[in-house]
């Protein structure tokens, strides 16, 4: 069993654990919060918003095969 003394320092020992994982979190909860108004303004200067994203990218996708295919229709393939 325990001392109280020992009880007291493992206590003091949890506390400042407790005290650098919250300091960590502080510190990624920022990084991460700096990230997302960073890609929020990246994509108002796209034009396009969380809601609209999703469409988007399909319409991009689309346009992408679109192209392609009129792309390799120009390129003779019976050299």
């Amino acid at each position: 069993m325990l001392d109280t003394k020992m009880r007291i320092d493992l206590a003091k020992a949890n506390i400042r654990k407790a005290e650098q994982a919250k300091t960590v979190a502080e510190t990624q909860k920022a990084a991460a919060e700096t990230q997302k108004q960073e890609i929020e303004n990246k994509m108002v200067e796209a034009g396009v918003t969380p809601d609209t994203i999703n469409d988007v990218i399909l319409q991009l996708e689309t346009q992408v095969q679109e192209d392609l295919t009129k792309v390799e229709r120009l390129i003779p393939t019976d050299i």
